[in-house]
């Protein structure tokens, strides 16, 4: 996939990495979690638990507030050079450097399943989220133009 497509190259969109059903599906977890989580501690006691145990806790809690936070803001953008997606660290593989890519994308299921590109760069693989309808329409661009170059679908 050296060259990318034609119509790819003046391409730049930009939009939310997770659907909306997907933002609020989670959110209530974490309401969840914290609820049922705190009756829990309340129900064994504070001062029953170790410092150790407090210290899972809080790790659990952390890297769970972590996850949720970027799912909210977390963003994926296309253009004729690369694609990116803000996360705890961001995410970025020049088109260029792809060797094989699929999208998996169920129309009538976006609004639950977030479309997403699993692109391989070199030794390793990654996965770029998107809900957005532009960035949909650019990662089946860059998947048409690649099957194009290839004969067949990647």
């Amino acid at each position: 996939m050296s060259a990318q497509a034609p119509e790819l190259r003046s391409t730049r969109a930009e939009g939310p990495a997770f659907p909306v059903l997907i933002k609020l599906m989670s959110t209530c977890m974490v309401i969840a979690l914290v609820y049922w989580g705190a009756a829990a501690l309340a129900q064994a006691g504070p001062q029953s638990l170790s410092t150790g145990s407090w210290l899972l806790v809080g790790g659990a809690f952390a890297i769970t507030l972590v996850a949720y936070v970027w799912i909210l803001k977390s963003r994926t953008s296309i253009d004729g050079i690369a694609i990116e997606q803000t996360w705890l660290w961001k995410r970025r593989v020049e088109l260029a450097d792809i060797s094989q890519a699929k999208f998996i994308y169920v129309p009538w299921l976006s609004w639950l399943l977030a479309p997403r590109l699993i692109v391989r760069a070199g030794p390793g693989v990654r996965v770029f989220y998107c809900a957005d309808p532009q960035v949909i329409r650019a990662f089946s661009a860059l998947m048409l133009g690649s099957a194009r170059r290839s004969g067949g679908a990647d």
